[in-house]
């Protein structure tokens, strides 16, 4: 029967505990665990046996020290050991060292089972991240590898830096260095100017968990980062003067600021309209060439910045360094494919390419001109002063144009105007005062062609927009077959289709 007590006794002071356990915070739970430890004892002694007594108070230490550390062990250890004297009536010195004996070693064991669970902890931290380091890297690479367009690469760094699948921090922004390299520029930030509204723009962005790629077109269509974006984008910094900028473009070298240097009048403008107090200034360098700096901070959740976030992003910074180089070179390489390497103009290739833009859905006019008896020019002084001719021309040309116009080669002597919202009677006046600044500029020989000068002839066509483009080309070739036909030397206009 007795044996029948303990056990309900046992069941249902566990019942109890675990019942308790769940409406209190973590000291009332280890209080709970203890005192059912104890009440344990105290139905053993009550229902059972004294005599075991003995060896479960070794059971009320154990969870002291588990719930309450070294110190609590020794307390229990002590208590145990007056209690035990008290219901005994003798005092036994082996069986109390032994109590302090045995909540040391359970405090040691304790200890090295929380030291290998806080190094597991550790490792699997540094795990996690790095695993979520490389995946933000692979991410950016991969949408770096879609386009060589600055903007989107710009929006795809940024992004990868402070989305909340990213690297998470709060804001991101990117100066880059002008072209004198005296100047810092700003060019794009992501982020809130205040930290109320990135509450908001982070609890979308967890909600939704959107992918990289999504997010960047998400921010493309509503423009989150406008307010920031414009506070830095009017911003240009002389390197010529001290500051914080002038300090890691001139070293190289990434720079913690944990609070604003008074000193430094930079750093308390960018407090002032950035609301930035910590934050991370990290060179954008490629094969040592300098391009610009990347800047971060936690602006919402206030997270503390330390070197470590340094070696987090330097990697991103420098694989933007490399992202901006290769598409400075492709964006140069393709200029060069769209310019005539003689004249400087554009070339037909551009034109080809102007026609199909969206600008030819609205009136435009074309000019079509071509050197007159250029072939007996070439002829007589040979095809290097030609060459020259073409260059001088392509300066006449330009210079007679107005701020929206577009020449370009068209093809041997043949050059071409793309002259947009513009109708019949204007094109007329430039094509006009191209033939007119032709024809009295001096140009190499000159004089020796039939007319005594060199000049040109015009073909003018124009659309209301609603023909093909090409169509409207053909028409301006058929004017200048018109004025060459007709004497030369003048402007033949084909009536607008």
């Amino acid at each position: 029967m007795e044996g029948l007590f303990l056990t309900a006794s046992f069941i249902v002071v566990a019942f109890l505990a675990n019942t308790f356990r769940f409406f209190v915070n973590g000291y009332m739970n280890r209080l709970i665990f203890v005192v059912s430890t104890v009440l344990l004892v105290l139905f053993e002694q009550w229902l059972a046996s004294p005599s075991h007594v003995a060896w479960m108070l070794l059971f009320v230490i154990a969870a002291t020290v588990i719930s309450f550390h070294f110190s609590g062990g020794m307390i229990a250890a002590g208590v145990s050991s007056i209690y035990l004297s008290m219901i005994t009536g003798q005092a036994d010195l082996n069986v109390y060292a032994a109590y302090f004996l045995f909540a040391l070693a359970i405090y040691a064991v304790r200890y090295y089972v929380r030291k290998i669970r806080r190094q597991r902890d550790h490792w699997l931290e540094i795990l996690t991240f790095n695993s979520k380091q490389l995946n933000v890297t692979k991410s950016v690479s991969q949408a770096m590898q879609q386009t060589f367009n600055t903007k989107r690469l710009l929006e795809t760094i940024l992004t990868s830096m402070t989305a909340g699948h990213g690297l998470g921090y709060n804001r991101a922004m990117i100066f880059l260095l002008g072209e004198d390299r005296q100047l810092l520029k700003g060019i794009m930030a992501t982020g809130p100017v205040r930290a109320e509204e990135g509450f908001a723009i982070w609890e979308n962005i967890t909600v939704n968990r959107y992918e990289l790629a999504e997010l960047i077109d998400k921010k493309e269509e509503e423009k989150s980062d406008q307010l920031l974006n414009e506070i830095v984008q009017e911003m240009t910094i002389p390197l010529t003067q001290n500051s914080f900028l002038t300090t890691v473009m001139n070293s190289g070298n990434p720079m913690l600021v944990k609070q604003i240097d008074q000193q430094d009048e930079l750093m308390k403008q960018f407090q002032n309209l950035l609301n930035l107090n910590e934050f991370v200034v990290i060179p954008m360098m490629h094969q040592g060439e300098k391009s610009g700096v990347v800047i971060i901070d936690n602006l919402v959740n206030q997270k503390p910045l330390n070197m470590h976030d340094i070696d987090i992003i330097t990697p991103l910074a420098t694989q933007a360094a490399i992202a901006l180089h290769q598409a400075s070179q492709y964006e140069s390489v393709e200029r060069m494919a769209l310019k005539d390497g003689l004249t400087n103009l554009y070339n037909q290739r551009a034109f080809q390419q102007s026609l199909s833009a969206e600008f030819c859905n609205a009136p435009f006019a074309i000019i079509l001109l071509d050197i007159d008896f250029f072939k007996n020019y070439n002829d007589t002084n040979g095809h290097l002063l030609g060459n020259e001719v073409l260059m001088q021309l392509a300066g006449v040309i330009t210079k007679s144009l107005r701020g929206d116009d577009l020449a370009y080669r068209f093809g041997g002597e043949e050059f071409v105007v793309l002259l947009p919202r513009t109708a019949k009677e204007q094109a007329c006046v430039v094509a006009e005062r191209i033939r007119k600044k032709v024809e009295t500029t001096v140009f190499p020989k000159g004089e020796l062609q039939p007319e005594g000068k060199l000049t040109v002839s015009l073909g003018v066509s124009a659309s209301d927009g609603s023909v093909d483009p090409f169509d409207v080309v053909e028409l301006a070739d058929q004017a200048l077959y018109e004025a060459k036909k007709h004497g030369k030397n003048r402007v033949a206009v084909w009536q607008e289709v």
